[in-house]
């Protein structure tokens, strides 16, 4: 998914592209995802390897078949 809404395509700009997400809300069968990007801080990234970017994106929990947990983790925000 993009990590802005300046990205549309992520098969063009792969960098501004993340697959991980932290669930924001849950509604039913239907859950509201942040996209979180890679922490490119040297000094922080180990402590922190994520930050929460302003890119979400709802889902069908009904069509999932399988999603995979991290490890808790502190997320900073952008």
């Amino acid at each position: 998914m993009p990590t802005t809404k300046d990205t549309t395509d992520c098969t063009e700009t792969p960098a501004n592209c993340s697959s991980v997400f932290r669930i924001e809300k849950i509604d039913g069968c239907c859950a509201t995802f942040r996209v979180l990007a890679s922490n490119t801080n040297p000094t922080t990234q180990a402590a922190i390897p994520y930050v929460a970017t302003n890119s979400f994106f709802t889902m069908n929990l009904n069509c999932v078949c399988s999603l995979r947990c991290l490890q808790d983790t502190y997320v900073e925000c952008l």
